[in-house]
C-alpha cells in the first residue's frame, strides 16, 4: 500500500517581523496558509516565553527559532540570500526561492548569493518581468508571480465599515479640508525626493502624508516643507483608515535599476482602496491602465491635479478595485499552490 502524501510545513527563516507592514513574503505565505498549507514564519524579534503565536489553523509565527524541530522535513522558502548557507542544517524536502528585487545598487551586497539561491531551488518565483527574464535561463522552473493586494483588507477603505482608528494626532492631520495625497511603504533611498519637493512646493494647498519606516536621510532634506508629513510606521490594520481619508496616492520612485525591476505592492493596495494612483515611469506600472504615469516632474504634477478632479468617480473607483481584485494575493497563492504540489509530487514519485 502506498503511504498518503503529506506536505511538510513551509518554513520562512527570520528576515523581518510578520507584524510590520505586510510585504510580499508575509502576504504570500499567509494566503498559502488559507489554502491549507502549514506555514511557520520566523520573526527576527525573539520571545522565548511565547515561542509560537498561532494566527490561524495553518499559520504560526515562530518567536524562538531554537524551538524549531530540525529533525522534521520542511519546505524552505528563501528570500534572504545568506540563508542559502543555512540550508544544510535543515531537512529540506523542497526549496522555493522568491526573487522580489534585483541585486543591484542598494541590494548589490546580496548579489553574491543570488545564483546559489537560484540553483539550490526546486521552484523559483520572480516578482517582475525584468527579474524573470534575467533568471529564466538559469533554472528550469522559473515563474513570474507579480505582487498583489490583500483586496479584502484594503477594500474596507470604501466600504464604510468600522475601521481601527489611529491616534488623535493622525486623525487631526487627516481631517484637513485640502486634498490629501498619500503614500505608504518603505521611505527609502529610491524615492525621488527632488520630485516630492517640487510637487509639494508647487501645491502648498495639498497635504502630503508618507507612512512607512524611514531608512534614509531623504525626509530630512524636506523638513522645511510644512505640507509634507513623515509619520513613520503605522499598523497594517490602520492603512484602510488612512486610505479612506486620502484623495489620491503616489509612487514617486527614481528611475534606475532597482526601481525598474520593482513591482510595487503599494500600487495594487492603492487600487484595492479605490484611490487614484500617480506614479513615475516604471516598467511594471505601465501595465496598469488605471495608473497615471508622470514621465517628467511637470507631467507628474499635472496628472496629480487631473486625478483629483477627474478620477474619483464611483465608476473609476470600482474599475480600480476590480483590477486589484483580479490581481489579489489569493490569486497569486493559488498559482503557487499548483506549482508546489506538482513539483512535490514529481520529486516524491521519482524517489518512490
Amino acid at each position: 500500500m502506498t503511504e498518503p502524501l503529506t506536505m511538510p510545513p513551509i518554513l520562512y527563516l527570520p528576515c523581518f517581523d510578520y507584524q510590520v507592514h505586510r510585504q510580499r513574503p508575509q502576504q504570500l505565505l499567509y494566503h498559502l496558509s488559507l489554502l491549507g498549507f502549514n506555514v511557520i514564519y520566523c520573526n527576527v524579534t525573539q520571545d522565548r516565553e511565547h515561542p509560537f503565536v498561532i494566527l490561524n489553523d495553518h499559520f504560526a509565527v515562530c518567536q524562538d527559532t531554537e524551538a524549531l524541530d530540525l529533525g522534521r522535513p520542511y519546505v524552505m522558502w528563501l528570500t534572504h540570500g545568506p540563508y542559502v548557507d543555512s540550508l544544510p542544517g535543515f531537512n529540506a524536502s523542497l526549496i522555493i526561492s522568491d526573487l522580489a528585487d534585483t541585486t543591484e545598487e542598494e541590494f548589490a551586497p546580496f548579489a553574491v548569493w543570488e545564483d546559489r539561491k537560484i540553483q539550490a531551488a526546486d521552484i523559483v518565483l520572480c516578482a517582475s518581468r525584468i527579474i524573470y527574464e534575467t533568471t529564466a535561463p538559469k533554472h528550469p522552473q522559473v515563474h513570474l508571480v507579480r505582487n498583489a493586494a490583500d483586496y479584502a483588507h484594503f477594500a474596507q477603505a470604501v466600504q464604510k465599515t468600522p475601521l481601527p482608528i489611529p491616534d488623535e494626532k493622525d486623525q487631526q492631520l487627516c481631517r484637513a479640508t485640502e486634498p490629501i495625497i498619500g503614500f505608504w511603504g518603505a521611505v527609502a533611498s529610491w524615492l525621488d525626493y527632488s520630485l516630492i519637493r517640487m510637487i509639494a512646493a508647487e501645491r502648498p494647498q495639498y497635504t502630503f502624508i508618507f507612512i512607512g519606516q524611514i531608512t534614509c536621510h531623504g525626509p530630512d532634506s524636506l523638513s522645511d516643507l510644512p505640507n509634507v508629513h513623515w509619520l513613520g510606521n503605522r499598523d497594517y490594520e490602520s492603512l484602510p483608515w488612512f486610505a479612506s481619508h486620502f484623495d489620491a496616492a503616489i509612487i514617486p520612485f527614481e528611475i534606475r535599476k532597482v526601481t525598474n525591476a520593482a513591482n510595487p505592492v503599494k500600487m495594487y493596495e492603492y487600487m484595492a482602496a479605490g484611490l487614484p494612483v500617480i506614479s513615475t515611469d516604471l516598467p511594471e506600472v505601465r501595465l496598469q491602465k488605471h495608473v497615471r504615469i508622470g514621465r517628467s516632474p511637470a507631467q507628474f504634477l499635472r496628472h496629480l491635479d487631473e486625478a483629483l478632479l477627474q478620477d474619483r468617480s464611483p465608476e473609476l473607483i470600482q474599475a480600480r478595485q476590480a483590477t486589484a481584485q483580479e490581481e489579489s494575493w489569493t490569486q497569486r497563492a493559488e498559482f503557487i499552490k499548483e506549482r508546489i504540489i506538482e513539483t512535490f509530487l514529481r520529486k516524491y514519485e521519482s524517489s518512490d
